[in-house]
Formats: structure tokens, C-alpha cells, sequence
């Protein structure tokens, strides 16, 4: 079958469909993770904006095996937040300067770009001490971001620009996103009108479009693991919780398959809870039954809608001690909405209403979302976004 054919068979299949057509599989696994040599120096930096040069530190770069230059280098800058296994940190991208090359290992002469990256930095140590202690795990998420970027950067989902290791740290390199989360856009404004969130929700779609084209299952979609780029363009990071979805063979045997088969997806069997507890699902919070990787991945993202169009979050768990979640599951999302005196479109309560179904076989499917009116109609008064764009280091200041 067309590979694409097959995608849109995938998005547009029910639970019952999955179900029927093969065994529920666990996960398959991801190619192995393919590392650059790294070497992380002191380096002379030459600022084009003052026309000054400095040694300054914290600066890496891969070591081709040919002995050319890369094609660019990082300097380490401020951090941006902690992570489980070590922090991200921004970056000013280096590239060598005209006759500046001295080979691998010499004192090369490098130039500021106006260009800037992030780089999250894994500790080693870390990871291995905390091994099947923590479900979120960072050699899968370096894993999955460079099989996603295998064929090309995906639109709306954070691509993966570089990948180095050395004895001590795992350098993952990334776009730096200068505005932040999504999370913060809906705290500052306590909720979005309909046209705002309508343009954050159709790029958080086109990223589960094409995490489910190549297999993938985010399990921890959420506002926090959406960054904005210049306010104008939605990423969707953080796959360490990501799974690879099971496909059934094309033969008909029992051997699982991965996306590529041309086939309907698998129901995996349990894997555990995970993800924030406002996003997670029924079926996960339970743990009981096998799930619908893509059923999961559109409840959370029907969470993330609510809050954008409510400015809170429907409830605290999807457990039938909540009553907000009886409320919802009654098919009282309405009801709940006009209680709270937050006034939203018939349209997008059907929408959010249809998202929320405690049985994942009641949900939409991706294709029915991307075509639901509310997704699709064109706003009286469309969004427009402005652009930003965040200085790049030094450009105002002398150097050290």
C-alpha cells in the first residue's frame, strides 16, 4: 500500500478497528542512537558587530573523521531549565572564520552568527543511576528525535540538530525557540479567544499527523511540551516518554511490524502510567487494558484545547472519583463550561465534547478532528501572530 494511502488509513481508523485487526503488541523499538565525536574547548570567538576577539570557554563542535571543519559550532550560554538527567542551555552558533580552520584539534578562529540553538546536555552518571527508576528516558527521546529527522525536519515538531557524545555528557542539540512555552502564553492571558487557540491547536494537530506518519506515539502531549518560536510557530518537544507503535504484518502472520508495513497499527499492551496527571487518560490512568496510541495522544491534546479555550483544566484526574469527570463523561462538557461562565462556540464543544470520551472507542479519530467544522471554518477576524525575534549574544555588548 502507498505509504501515505496507509497514513491516512491510520489517522481515520477507530479502536474497534485496531482492535479487530491484529493481536494487541508491546512497543517496538527504536534504531540505535548514532553519536557524533565531540570535543568541547576554549576557544578564540570573533564578534563581527564590535570586531573584537576573546578566548572564551564552553564551545563544541564535532570531529569530522575527514579532518574538514563542521559546518558549525556551539558556545555554551545561560541555562533555561533543569532536566531530569541534566539541563538545557542556550547556544550561540559558531561557524569557523575565513582562514580560521587550524585542524581538528588546533586553536581555530571561529565567528558569531546571528543564529541561536539549545542544547540539552544528558549526564551520564545520571542515567545511570537512575535507570528503571524513572519512566521518562533520555536515550529513547535522542533516539526518536533522530529518527524523526532521518528524512527532514517535521513541521511542528522540535528537530533534532546535532547529536555528540563524549565520556561524561550526551549533547543534544536543537532550534532555540525564543518565546517560550505555550503554557506561559495561556497563563499570561488566563485564556485564549477562539481564533488564538485555533491557530496553536491546527500546528499541535500537524504534529501529531506526523508523529502518528512515522509511527510515533508522544504520550506526554501537554501546554508545557508545546514551545513557541518567535510567537508564530508551535513545536511540540520532550519524547522521552514517546513510544514506537506496533504495526501488524502485511502477510497476516503474527510478527509485528513498524509503520512501514503498509498496515493498520496495533493496540499496545500496558505500559504503565505516565505523563501529567491533567493529561492523562482513562485507559492509561487505569493500566489495565491494552490502548490506542493515537486514541491517548488526542485526549491530551483535547485537554490542551480545553485549557487554551477555558483557562483551566476540565479536572484533576480522569478517575470517576472526580466529579468534574462524571460531569464530562455524562456528555456534560456544556454544562460544565456554562457553570464556569466561560462562553465558547457550540462548535468547540462538540469538538472538545468528542475528544473527551472516557471510552476510547467514542473518541474521534485524528482525520475526523482535522475535518471537524471547528478545526476547518476560517475565522471573522483571523489570528495574526506578531514576530519577535530575541537578540543574539554580544550584538549590543563588548566582549569579556
Amino acid at each position: 500500500m502507498d505509504p501515505d494511502l496507509s497514513h491516512l488509513q491510520n489517522a481515520a481508523a477507530t479502536f474497534d478497528e485496531v482492535l479487530n485487526y491484529g493481536k494487541p503488541s508491546h512497543p517496538i523499538n527504536f534504531p540505535e542512537p548514532q553519536f557524533s565525536v565531540v570535543t568541547r574547548v576554549n576557544a578564540s570567538v570573533h564578534n563581527p558587530i564590535t570586531n573584537e576577539t576573546a578566548v572564551v570557554p564552553n564551545v563544541f563542535y564535532e570531529i569530522r573523521p575527514d579532518g574538514l571543519p563542521p559546518a558549525r559550532a556551539y558556545w555554551v550560554g545561560r541555562k533555561l531549565k533543569k532536566a531530569i538527567y541534566g539541563c538545557v542551555r542556550s547556544c550561540t552558533v559558531l561557524r569557523v572564520r575565513e582562514g580560521g580552520w587550524a585542524g581538528p584539534h588546533g586553536n581555530s578562529l571561529w565567528e558569531i552568527t546571528p543564529e541561536m540553538a539549545a542544547v540539552k546536555i544528558i549526564d551520564l552518571n545520571l542515567v545511570e543511576e537512575m535507570q528503571g527508576k524513572h519512566i521518562e528516558d533520555p536515550l529513547k527521546e535522542v533516539a526518536a528525535m533522530q529518527f524523526l529527522c532521518k528524512d527532514g525536519a517535521q513541521p511542528n515538531v522540535l528537530p533534532c540538530w546535532d547529536l555528540f557524545k563524549d565520556s561524561k555528557y550526551i549533547y543534544l542539540v536543537m532550534p532555540f525557540c525564543s518565546s517560550g512555552e505555550l503554557f506561559g502564553y495561556v497563563e499570561r492571558n488566563g485564556r485564549f479567544e477562539e481564533p488564538v487557540a485555533k491557530f496553536w491547536f491546527r500546528q499541535i494537530l500537524n504534529a501529531l499527523f506526523h508523529l502518528q506518519k512515522h509511527g510515533i506515539c508522544h504520550r506526554d502531549v501537554s501546554l508545557e511540551n508545546v514551545l513557541v518560536d518567535e510567537n508564530t510557530k508551535a513545536l511540540v518537544i520532550d519524547l522521552g516518554m514517546c513510544i514506537r507503535i506496533p504495526y501488524n504484518s502485511p502477510s497476516g502472520c503474527s510478527k509485528v511490524y513498524d509503520v512501514s508495513s503498509g498496515t493498520l497499527r496495533k493496540l499496545i499492551l500496558p505500559q504503565g502510567q505516565c505523563g501529567k496527571p491533567n493529561y492523562i487518560s482513562p485507559e492509561i490512568l487505569q493500566n489495565a487494558e491494552s490502548f490506542d496510541g493515537a486514541a491517548i495522544d488526542i485526549w491530551a491534546a483535547g485537554i490542551v484545547l480545553f485549557i487554551m479555550l477555558i483557562g483551566l483544566p476540565p479536572f484533576e484526574w480522569a478517575s470517576s472519583d472526580d466529579p468534574r469527570f462524571r460531569l464530562i463523561c455524562r456528555g456534560g462538557l456544556r454544562q460544565l463550561v456554562e457553570q464556569w461562565q466561560r462562553p465558547i462556540s457550540l462548535d468547540a464543544i462538540d469538538l472538545l465534547q468528542s475528544m473527551l470520551r472516557e471510552d476510547p472507542r467514542d473518541r474521534l479519530s485524528l482525520f475526523q478532528i482535522l475535518h471537524h467544522p471547528w478545526v476547518t471554518e476560517d475565522c471573522s477576524n483571523p489570528f495574526q501572530p506578531r514576530s519577535g525575534m530575541e537578540g543574539w549574544r554580544n550584538q549590543q555588548q563588548r566582549m569579556p
